[in-house]
């Protein structure tokens, strides 16, 4: 799994949103899911939200929270 970038992705949701992060790592349009998943292995994990709000998402692939960051980035060597 290689990181998307090495940063976590600001992304700006509306409530009633509905979201499918990648969780297999390979998407061509991380964080989202682009179906990857089903030649790779593994499934999305697909949120709604219920309020506007701004999340983070992991772009580097090693937070042990994904899809969202815990500032692992910035442990890794660049």
């Amino acid at each position: 799994m290689s990181a998307w970038q090495n940063e976590p992705f600001a992304i700006e949701i509306k409530k009633g949103e509905t979201k499918a992060f990648c969780m297999c790592g390979q998407s061509g349009n991380g964080p989202y899911c682009d179906g990857t998943h089903k030649r790779v292995g593994g499934a999305p994990r697909i949120e709604t939200f219920d309020e506007d709000k701004t999340v983070y998402i992991c772009g580097c692939q090693q937070s042990g929270n994904r899809p969202y960051c815990d500032g692992t980035h910035g442990t890794l060597g660049s």
